[in-house]
């Protein structure tokens, strides 16, 4: 695991895209502190932290489109194979090269304020409250994006999809405010979301009867609640909608509360995602 952290933590130097991302976060804050505390006066750097957040959108698919897709392109991919080192050893020594790389421009903004206390009142405690969410955060979509970069052999479509996912992550407060939580819409929009998962299933498993399986356990259950109890349907789907709100779980911190279940919450994404991105790598190994 040491071996490739350090090779994967190498190679953002070696190439372009840790110095983009480092000079692209460090950009961004230096932008976002003059604007809310000087410009408009404001000593609240916790609002800076909550502005960044939507720079995540570029910075996490630009960290993590190369993670796997390049090496599958240059069919260095195969050579780990050679190695006496488990996938799931890689996986995690990659996670924790993004994961540093990730940490360098938030460590520097732990500096902002402190220097920002030389000019007004400023709550440490809630500005590096938010620091951490961030960087919880951050580490999140950075394992969503191994995830998306190990379907992918191009670095470009890797990017692609890693951002319409944290696009859609995003957008969710706003969707899940413009969702029916009528039962019969809830009821289409859950049998949707189990036909995605199946075809999900199937494409991670190449098994047909996996597919229909994870179908019948699923949708039985759900028509059986439709057509006796629909309406404890009511609702369930914006609510369901909003488990995928990852943006949203840094709001108590920017309001001076440290919110545990985020931090759960942020853990559960990151360790979710690496365990599928092992699992992924596993099974194409052994295909």
């Amino acid at each position: 695991m040491l071996s490739i952290y350090k090779k994967e933590l190498k190679l953002y130097f070696v190439t372009a895209s840790g110095y983009v991302f480092l000079a692209f976060m460090l950009l961004s804050a230096g932008i976002f502190t003059s604007l809310v505390n000087f410009v408009y006066y404001s000593p609240a750097f916790e609002y800076v932290i909550k502005d960044m957040c939507f720079v995540l959108l570029i910075t996490v698919p630009l960290l993590t489109m190369r993670v796997f897709s390049d090496e599958k392109k240059q069919k260095t991919d195969k050579l780990l194979c050679l190695l006496p080192i488990d996938v799931k050893s890689i996986v995690i020594g990659k996670f924790m090269a993004v994961a540093t790389i990730s940490l360098i421009p938030v460590a520097i903004m732990c500096v902002y304020p402190f220097i920002l206390s030389k000019y007004g009142v400023v709550n440490i405690k809630t500005a590096f409250s938010c620091i951490i969410a961030f960087f919880m955060l951050e580490c999140a979509l950075c394992s969503l994006g191994m995830f998306t970069s190990s379907f992918c052999e191009n670095q470009i479509t890797s990017a692609i999809l890693c951002f319409g996912v944290i696009l859609i992550c995003y957008l969710v407060p706003t969707i899940s405010q413009n969702i029916s939580s009528a039962s019969m819409f809830t009821f289409r929009a859950f049998s949707v979301c189990i036909i995605a998962l199946c075809a999900v299933v199937f494409l991670a498993s190449k098994k047909i009867l996996m597919a229909l399986l994870t179908a019948v356990i699923l949708e039985t259950p759900l028509i059986f609640i439709y057509i006796k109890h629909n309406a404890l349907l009511v609702g369930k789907f914006t609510a369901f909608v909003d488990c995928f709100a990852m943006f949203k779980r840094i709001d108590p911190f920017t309001n001076g509360v440290f919110d545990i279940t985020a931090i759960v919450y942020f853990i559960s994404i990151t360790a979710l995602f690496i365990c599928l991105t092992i699992q992924y790598e596993n099974r194409r190994r052994r295909g």
